[in-house]
């Protein structure tokens, strides 16, 4: 939004995702008012400009996160109608503050509670023989904690490459490690860690999940320690690592915890039907 001086004093941007189970939502990336000119409406009519494109596009739900300790903006969110959703937590560590020992006892202890199973790892873009596989994989993320409303996300294998392709065009990078069931030859597990060239300070570790009937043999432990250590062995610049989980997520807060994250922030899921 420009001011009569053609100068921008607020901006908005929505985002409208084509994968199965998120059509009918929309989400609020950001929404942000200049300190000098709030209090005057603008907000309130960026928020009117998203919903209008949220709704044309046939969209019935728009999403949003506040910080919890941003009492103007959880203001803001209450009086636009919208209802609380989940509150998810964002953490970090100092990469000086892992601990190695405990990762490299952590990928030690899969001999053998994770005998029968290996690691299949790929930087980027997953090749194509793998491709499939890891699409079914992430389908593992719809049993994490969520809203009562949400539903199964599903990707094609497409849009999951085309996924990757974008991030990396936006200056990004990412380290996927796949847990493999040796028997089968499945992937039953797989985490991300990644981060942004204009950021080299900052990894960010984003999905880990492992199938449920694969779980307590140390799998997840195993896929996040070996991306890790390899972050300190290979990216020395970065300092600090961050990851953001449902606050209902108590095994992965416990595994996060138990490597050093500690909170940061709140932040509450808003969300207002349209």
């Amino acid at each position: 939004m420009l001011d009569k001086g053609d100068e921008p004093v607020g901006a908005a941007r929505l985002v409208l995702n084509d994968v199965q189970g998120c059509t009918d939502e929309a989400f609020i990336h950001f929404l942000v008012v200049g300190a000098e000119h709030r209090s005057r409406g603008i907000g309130r009519a960026l928020l009117d400009a998203v919903v209008e494109r949220a709704r044309n596009d046939g969209r019935t739900k728009l999403k949003f996160d506040v910080a919890t300790s941003h009492r103007a903006g959880m203001a803001f969110a209450e009086a636009t109608g919208a209802r609380q959703g989940l509150l998810a937590e964002q953490n970090r560590v100092r990469t000086d503050q892992l601990d190695r020992a405990l990762l490299e006892a952590w990928v030690k202890a899969a001999d053998e509670r994770a005998s029968g199973y290996s690691l299949l790892c790929f930087d980027d873009v997953c090749p194509d023989d793998w491709l499939d596989q890891l699409t079914l994989v992430t389908g593992v993320m719809n049993t994490a904690p969520r809203s009562d409303e949400d539903q199964d996300v599903t990707w094609t294998a497409e849009q999951l490459r085309a996924n990757q392709e974008a991030h990396l065009r936006r200056g990004g990078w990412n380290w996927t490690v796949c847990a493999r069931h040796d028997a089968t030859g499945e992937l039953v597990g797989y985490t991300e860690l990644g981060g942004f060239v204009y950021r080299p300070w900052l990894a960010q570790q984003g999905d880990t999940g492992v199938e449920p009937s694969h779980r307590n043999r140390g799998l997840g432990r195993w896929i996040k320690a070996a991306n890790a250590l390899r972050l300190l062995r290979e990216r020395p610049e970065m300092s600090v690592v961050e990851t953001w989980n449902a606050g209902v997520n108590a095994p992965m807060l416990s595994i996060n915890h138990a490597m050093g994250f500690g909170q940061v922030a709140r932040w509450q899921e808003w969300v207002l039907s349209l």
